[in-house]
């Protein structure tokens, strides 16, 4: 369970240093998208918030995908310190 709690600062730090990098809003957002669907062919959920996570996922249309990879994009940049 530490890992999960974690996992949004470990993401808010990941994306703080593509900005830095000069990786674009736009870049970050499709690769995050890229990764949600890769994931969904080899993650297999551990618990009943993953499934249903992984479910949504599948179900959503690649604009929609993007819209969420934005709102993660959002909640990430305010965890930055």
């Amino acid at each position: 369970m530490r890992e999960v709690q974690g996992f949004p600062k470990k993401l808010a730090d990941t994306i703080k240093d593509g900005l830095d990098h000069g990786i674009s809003d736009e870049q970050i957002v499709k690769g995050m998208v890229s990764l949600g669907n890769l994931a969904e062919n080899f993650v297999s959920p551990d618990s009943a918030k993953e499934s249903l996570a992984k479910e949504i996922w599948e179900e959503a249309k690649p604009d929609e995908k993007e819209t969420m990879a934005k709102v993660v994009l959002r909640v990430a940049k305010k965890k930055m310190h």
